[in-house]
């Protein structure tokens, strides 16, 4: 790593958020330019959490979702296929959980 100091130097700093100061609260990630009178920093845009449909329910069978958009979305869990359940009391179950799940919304 080169280390080069320029002395009687500007540096014009531009943040995303307004008020934003160095404050010793971190590292701020961005880009640094030369200009002709002096050097700029930017700020490079913080990515958004990504957010996550919350889960109401979740149950043996089956959970339920609340979308972002206001609907709800069922997710059916995946079903051992080996021939060791029965398929009415896998029906009754799917259909217990529902019913305990839609119980939520209400």
């Amino acid at each position: 790593m080169q280390k080069k100091v320029f002395q009687n130097t500007n540096l014009v700093c531009q943040f995303q958020k307004t008020g934003e100061a160095l404050n010793g609260s971190g590292c701020l990630s961005g880009v640094i330019s030369r200009t002709d009178d002096g050097f700029r920093f930017e700020e490079a845009a913080k990515r958004k959490r990504v957010r996550l449909n919350p889960k109401l329910y979740d149950g043996e069978y089956c959970s339920l979702v609340h979308m972002q958009n206001g609907k709800y979305h069922v997710h059916m869990k995946t079903i051992n296929a080996d021939g060791s359940f029965e398929p009415h009391t896998l029906a009754f179950g799917v259909y217990c959980e529902l019913l305990e799940a839609f119980n939520i919304i209400d």
